[in-house]
């Protein structure tokens, strides 16, 4: 099968899954739905704010509010640890055949007959050993029995080879183990609910273990490769796999959707590569690299592991996804015990719906839940607030009572509108949350910012406002409001933010403006400390936008500019210039 068919079949398989997956929120195998009275504004085209109309911001992503970022950074940190110690222990690559059979196979070609019995010798790494008939596993004494009994207990396979030992030795040692103490105590939240989902979705139940492995099921984990949530997805494939990722929510987080798209990914793998351990492989280096294993000879994943094609992450992938399953079935054989696991429970839950932008804290004093409550059903949550449009939020069962009989008194003062501002020269958080009558703290936590840390001129806020806020006259217009800012700080000089002494003398630095033009018109100017793409248009007089495509820079806001590197400029004439060159 072409890449091309390949990816098409994904993709066809990501349109499928996205429309199950919102037919199964709607329905949510029947749990009970709550809808608060909507809100006419909701629908209704944008509109200033001092209207109420919510309009969904294209803001710079700061990261989240600080409620969740806290427990995504250590989420994080924790998985991150892991990876660092699995590089550390460099328990790849496997052992190489020394007899020159794997050699021979690749150039015998993959049609050949011959080929195909010397790779079914070379990927027998996993026969039992003469001893092991006799009850044991030579390679892991721990587990009292046969290695064919244990395979029967798994419906993935399990292999038993050195590199499959390594990994539960490494899941043993002294800096991993404590981690691995934390998946164990997890699992039971989820495992009967990702199970059921693997199983609607026709893939062994026991693929639960590759989540285990990506993120210790955590749900905020986000890793390197900007891979997030319990199944790791990188923002494209979870796109690809119609997992919404916003300013307001990331579904790469949320466990059910987030299971069932990454269900739907591996069953179209598996539907490729015809072999589990491919299909995991895929997940991990993505299919293209499988299909450029195969088509240099390497036909099953053992021998891709001895290959160069795969990394090693990718190598060590498959070897310790079996690990982890074998020690998640018999923790007391390797030294886990049931008194320091601490298991989780997995939460009933019902939705109630809102629609329109509210606060957590509200929808939390409704339900008469705390917010954490809230924020741990509701993980692809990023705010402190739902997204300015419908949306269900889930509720432990029981809650949506309390909910729909408190909210008529809550709800009014709850809703939220939002402005957008955009961070001059001069201007602080402390400023502008005064000018929109809002908490400095407030604006910080919206826009997953440091408390104290100073904002970039160019930086786009999204402020919220109360209907408290709207009634005193928030201003309706961020022309309005940076005039509001203006008679604030002359009031109060102290509201003027200040720039740093180390951007003042690099403003003051006479090398900024771009070199000399050549003759296509084209010129360059350095980067220096302090300098962003925003800055740079400004004071060269060009847009932003131009100075992206001169320089092929797809994504402006998370683009990081490098001190000392250059940028292609095409510096517009001045006007006198520009007057000379007119035919008179």
């Amino acid at each position: 099968m072409s890449m091309t068919r390949t990816r098409f079949l994904i993709a066809l398989v990501a349109v499928a899954f996205s429309t199950l997956s919102r037919a199964a929120e709607t329905s949510a195998g029947g749990d009970p739905s709550v809808t608060v009275a909507a809100d006419p504004a909701a629908s209704a085209p944008a509109a200033p704010v001092a209207s109420g109309a919510e309009v969904a911001p294209q803001v710079t992503d700061s990261g989240d509010v600080p409620e969740v970022e806290k427990e995504l950074e250590a989420q994080s940190a924790e998985i991150d640890e892991v990876r660092l110690a699995e590089e550390k222990a460099a328990l790849v690559p496997l052992p190489h055949p020394e007899d020159g059979a794997a050699r021979e196979a690749v150039r015998l070609g993959t049609e050949s007959p011959i080929r195909h019995r010397i790779d079914g010798a070379l990927s027998r790494d996993t026969a039992p050993m003469p001893d092991e008939d006799a009850g044991s596993i030579a390679m892991l004494p721990e587990i009292g029995h046969d290695l064919r009994r244990l395979q029967a207990e798994y419906d993935i396979p399990i292999d038993m080879n050195e590199a499959v030992v390594s990994y539960v030795r490494f899941f043993q040692s002294p800096g991993v183990r404590k981690h691995f103490v934390k998946w164990l105590g997890r699992l039971p939240r989820y495992q009967e609910r990702y199970r059921a989902i693997l199983r609607e979705s026709g893939l062994p139940e026991d693929t639960i273990f590759l989540a285990m492995i990506e993120s210790g099921f955590a749900n905020l984990a986000y890793s390197r490769a900007k891979a997030a949530g319990p199944w790791q997805f990188i923002p494209a494939t979870g796109k690809r796999m119609g997992l919404a990722q916003d300013f307001w929510v990331d579904e790469r987080r949320d466990p059910e959707k987030s299971a069932r798209a990454a269900a739907a990914y591996l069953k179209a793998l598996y539907a490729e590569f015809g072999d589990w351990r491919l299909a995991w492989a895929g997940y991990n280096a993505g299919e293209g690299k499988i299909e450029k294993a195969k088509k240099k000879g390497q036909l099953d994943f053992w021998t891709m592991a001895r290959g160069k094609i795969l990394k090693r992450e990718t190598k060590g992938y498959v070897p310790k996804l079996m690990a982890a399953a074998i020690i998640s079935k018999h923790p007391e054989a390797f030294g886990f015990r049931k008194e320091e696991i601490e298991a989780e429970r997995w939460t009933e839950y019902e939705r109630v719906s809102v629609p329109h932008a509210v606060e957590l804290e509200a929808v939390a004093r409704a339900a008469e839940l705390t917010p954490k409550e809230i924020h741990d059903l509701n993980p692809e949550l990023r705010r402190s607030c739902t997204p300015p449009r419908g949306y269900a939020v889930k509720l432990p069962v029981g809650s949506a009572e309390a909910f729909e009989k408190n909210w008529p008194s809550i709800g009014p003062s709850a809703a939220l509108g939002f402005a957008h501002h955009t961070v001059v020269k001069g201007e602080g958080i402390a400023a502008v949350a005064a000018a929109y009558g809002v908490p400095t703290a407030t604006v910080v936590q919206m826009n997953g910012l440091k408390a104290g840390k100073r904002v970039k001129p160019g930086t786009e806020l999204v402020i919220p406002l109360t209907a408290v806020a709207r009634r005193s006259g928030a201003p309706a217009s961020e022309a309005m409001a940076r005039a509001r800012i203006g008679e604030l700080q002359k009031k109060d000089p102290s509201l003027v933010e200040k720039e740093p002494a180390t951007a003042r003398a690099v403003a003051r630095a006479p090398s900024r403006g771009p070199a000399p033009v050549d003759a296509n018109g084209r010129s360059t100017v350095q980067i220096q400390a302090g300098d962003s793409l925003w800055a740079i248009a400004q004071r060269l007089g060009v847009g932003i936008q131009d100075l992206c495509d001169w320089n092929g820079i797809k994504n402006p806001r998370r683009h990081k500019l490098q001190i000392g590197k250059e940028l292609v400029v095409y510096p517009r004439p001045s006007r006198a210039a520009a007057q000379a060159t007119v035919p008179g």
